[in-house]
């Protein structure tokens, strides 16, 4: 259906002025620029203030084209027919600043459309989707009041602190609808015979609002301090080579970094490069709707030949919960972080010798190599038997006793012969990492205090930036919210009739 014009002469003239207009602020560009002599540095800005005020300018244009959407006095939708009313204004916030655009508005059984909004995928607020992408890049990173101060300073931008938080929250919004379909789309991973799939998780504390610290602990113990902080779980899944060491090797590059080999370690470094990496961090959902999360995106792949790996430290929480939710997956393999272990056979280490000794090198390099080799058990008995039978202070004895208590809880999960000959990580850096880069590095920039939905928005669209999936959340994001206007009113047949280019 094609549009039709009123006032076809004012309507044409009103274009060719713009149009006239545009041509006259390029040319003034083009003569300031041909007739001055300054620094170059001064030159680009002059031409980056110009070209936004163009920029304004064109979009102005582009709208003017659209006859304030008057697609004559009756529209088809599916709801009947829609009649034309007078015109409403709306501002439209760009990158180059506010433009008000008026545009007619249809009825149809007591409802109101705007069928311009609805074709030219106008967002709801005034703040148009490339500034609402461009805010959120910018607040993943920084601070919400650094990214309004940069706005304003480079592109004149006059932006409220509290609008920028809403901007972001709006923007995380079709994440679960956007992963759900990208599981769908993704299809299976990790199937390359010397891929693993890996997932591992871990906590991270955010600082929160005191109305938030509030709710943590409603009532504490003798001796308990008020927490201001509430724990963010971080999960990941990533594929990763298989990449098989000797005990020997790894007790090595443990205990005795600096004697590494060289060329041995660009190899086995270039091994242990994860991929197709899948972060989720949340301070809003429960630890067992992150791990259910992560669950998701194993559904398609095949586990019969090659096991699921999950990778964490001493939390026996977590470990109780995963067996739990990834209890219909039979191949699974659980293993305590190599890096943990460590630390507690150096924690015995200095109960028997002086810290930073070589004796006490010596001695966790030659228990770790006895773990590493399978041979948990029989540390396990080594260290009772030295408990009952060695006088150490009260200290001491609390020390090696945790330690012994510690390997216990976990010993199920330490069959690091098993691990290694397969080629398996036997490390949870990846997701440690990722409570830094994911978590840490934004939540806790200097006074940084959240609510839990402000935060959670942050941390959603985090996810998305570190995962690698900008991109195609954002095309995603558009195309649902254009689907949105239309589905209401005009299904395929209906919207296609509308002829944009009237």
């Amino acid at each position: 259906m094609k549009m039709i014009n009123e006032a076809e002469t004012f309507q044409a003239n009103e274009f060719e002025g713009i149009i006239l207009r545009c041509k006259t602020k390029f040319n003034d560009i083009l003569d300031e620029l041909l007739s001055i002599t300054k620094d170059a540095n001064e030159i680009e800005k002059l031409i980056f203030k110009q070209m936004m005020e163009l920029g304004l300018m064109l979009l102005t244009l582009y709208f003017s084209k659209f006859n304030k959407g008057n697609y004559g006095k009756t529209v088809k939708t599916a709801e009947g027919e829609a009649i034309r009313g007078d015109t409403s204004d709306r501002n439209y916030f760009s990158i180059f600043g506010k433009i008000v655009v008026t545009r007619y508005l249809y009825y149809v059984k007591g409802k109101t459309l705007a069928i311009l909004d609805i074709m030219l995928n106008l967002p709801k607020r005034q703040y148009s989707y490339f500034l609402s992408e461009l805010i959120s890049t910018l607040s993943v990173n920084k601070a919400y009041g650094n990214v309004v101060k940069f706005l304003g300073n480079f592109f004149s931008i006059k932006l409220s602190v509290s609008a920028a938080e809403t901007i972001v929250k709006e923007s995380s919004q079709e994440y679960e609808k956007y992963y759900s379909e990208f599981i769908d789309r993704s299809g299976i991973l990790g199937i390359q015979d010397d891929l693993y799939t890996v997932v591992s998780f871990d906590g991270k504390g955010v600082p929160v609002i005191k109305k938030e610290s509030a709710k943590i602990v409603s009532r504490l113990g003798k001796g308990e301090k008020k927490q201001k902080k509430k724990e963010a779980l971080v999960g990941v899944k990533y594929n990763i080579l298989a990449n098989v060491r000797s005990p020997e090797e790894v007790a090595k590059n443990l205990v005795y970094p600096e004697e590494k080999n060289e060329e041995y370690s660009q190899e086995s470094s270039k091994k242990n490069e994860s991929q197709n990496k899948r972060y989720i961090a949340s301070i809003e959902k429960s630890k067992k709707q992150v791990m259910q999360e992560i669950h998701e995106t194993t559904k398609k792949e095949n586990f019969i030949n090659k096991p699921l790996i999950c990778v964490m430290d001493g939390a026996l929480v977590l470990w109780q919960l995963f067996e739990e939710i990834f209890s219909d997956i039979i191949n699974i393999k659980l293993i305590l972080d190599i890096i943990h272990v460590v630390e507690y056979v150096w924690k015995v280490s200095h109960v028997k010798y002086k810290e930073g000794s070589d004796k006490a090198r010596k001695y966790v390099y030659k228990k770790l190599l006895l773990i590493l080799q399978g041979n948990i058990s029989i540390y396990i008995k080594e260290l009772e038997e030295e408990l009952t039978n060695t006088k150490y202070s009260k200290k001491k004895k609390e020390t090696i006793s945790r330690v012994i208590t510690y390997f216990k809880n976990h010993q199920k999960y330490m069959q690091y012969d098993d691990y290694l000959s397969n080629g398996y990580p036997i490390g949870s850096g990846v997701v440690e990492s990722a409570c830094g880069h994911v978590v840490k590095d934004r939540m806790e920039i200097s006074g940084a205090r959240w609510g839990i939905t402000g935060g959670e928005s942050i941390l959603k669209l985090r996810s998305i930036m570190k995962s690698e999936n900008w991109e195609g959340y954002w095309e995603y994001y558009l195309k649902s919210a254009k689907e949105k206007k239309k589905m209401n009113f005009f299904p395929d047949e209906y919207y296609e009739e509308l002829d944009l280019a009237a």
